[in-house]
């Protein structure tokens, strides 16, 4: 297992921040065109439902608020997108929020949001796939233009116990005001693994979260190739080349002495290399694991990545020292920028992917928790979950 050194390169400069006042409970950030995308969070005891907030930041020194959108009462919108769309049936800046239930049961709905953002001042509400009525919904998801579609794929946890369909849902999205659903997809019916909770999904869940559920999806830089990261289960690697037909090219399976926790997946390398997050609550913390796809049927790990935190089995708050979401650089194939929760913004030298190397790294003040990165032209956003929106310059 790899370690940092303990001196790491100058951080990353920061250039501006924007703190909504919604501490504990701010999620994801992506921008497009100037404008900046935070989602929000909650959970059964505290459902704040704040939706996804707006922020102007062609001046990244001095972020402005401009709205909100996929604000529904009762429900998260951790995970977001915004992308532009050329369609026949649409033009402009489209933003897309997983919408989860903060508690089971109810009339509540769960699903994908589809707003119209071209005006980011005015966003309208163009349509709200429904994902199920007991599964709580929409958790993490990517988009992809593959031909003349636009195609989501999206990770509703635990919808194979609950509703009967599969975890995964792809959805074609090319008319944004009516979305359609191409196929569902289910480790259990369609792979013939176990899912649930303890006994359910032995003998491959294990650790303080024995558990088998989608909890997120990548896509190979094509857009032919699925990553469903499914927590215990590891990584299934799918062939969606024909969304209507996926077909089962591989299985990344962690060691049944380790804590599993598949939370998150990146590809880097044109697709032939795959940085596997890890997530937990406390020690072991996760890390990131480096795996050789080069041959999807036989992945490879061929390296492990830690903080030093990480590393030491430092105690602090639940998930503190852990891993969440890797991030690839479009510019530089050879980087990797990591939200590493506590430990901030890492960005990792992945040249050899044998012996991943950190190039800078920065934490946030004020007991900062990173749930993602994002790039914007030459701006890198974090989001935090505690203190909100960061503006970072792109190394």
């Amino acid at each position: 297992m790899l370690s940092v050194a303990a001196a790491a390169a100058d951080p990353l400069d920061v250039l501006g921040s924007y703190d909504p006042g919604s501490a504990g409970y701010n999620a994801m950030t992506v921008g497009l065109d100037g404008i900046a995308y935070l989602g929000s969070w909650g959970g059964p005891a505290q459902c704040p439902s704040l939706g996804v907030r707006i922020i102007d930041i062609h001046e990244p020194t001095a972020p402005l608020p401009i709205g909100a959108a996929a604000v529904y009462p009762g429900t998260t919108a951790e995970h977001v997108a915004a992308v532009h769309f050329a369609t026949p049936a649409f033009t402009g800046n489209v933003l897309m929020a997983g919408i989860q239930r903060c508690k089971p049961g109810g009339a509540i709905q769960g699903g994908l949001a589809i707003w119209d953002v071209t005006d980011p001042s005015s966003p309208s509400e163009m349509a709200f796939f429904v994902t199920g009525r007991r599964s709580l919904g929409v958790h993490e998801f990517t988009v992809r233009q593959q031909g003349d579609r636009w195609l989501a794929y999206l990770a509703v946890p635990n919808s194979e116990i609950t509703d009967g369909s599969g975890d995964l849902r792809i959805v074609d999205i090319t008319d944004p005001r009516n979305p359609v659903q191409v196929r569902d997809w289910g480790a259990k019916k369609d792979a013939g693994l176990p899912v649930g909770a303890h006994g359910q999904c032995a003998p491959y869940c294990r650790g303080s979260v024995p558990d088998a559920y989608l909890h997120s999806v990548a896509l190979s830089p094509d857009g032919r190739t699925a990553y469903l990261s499914y927590w215990d289960l590891g990584v299934l690697i799918l062939d969606v080349t024909e969304p209507s037909a996926p077909r089962q090219l591989g299985w990344f399976v962690e060691p049944p002495s380790d804590e599993g926790n598949t939370h998150s997946v990146a590809l880097a390398h044109d697709g032939k290399l795959m940085l596997v997050a890890d997530e937990t609550e406390a020690p072991p913390w996760g890390a990131l694991r480096l795996v050789d796809i080069a041959d999807p049927g036989n992945p490879r790990q061929v390296a492990t990545f830690e903080t030093t935190d990480a590393a030491s089995a430092r105690q602090g708050e639940p998930y503190a020292y852990s891993v969440h979401n890797p991030l690839t650089d479009d510019r530089n194939p050879d980087q990797a920028y990591l939200a590493w929760y506590g430990d901030g913004v890492r960005l990792v030298n992945i040249v050899d992917a044998s012996q991943p190397t950190e190039i800078a790294s920065w934490v946030p003040p004020h007991g900062g928790m990173i749930w993602n990165v994002a790039f914007v032209g030459d701006l890198l956003l974090a989001g935090d979950i505690n203190n909100g929106l960061y503006i970072l310059r792109r190394s």
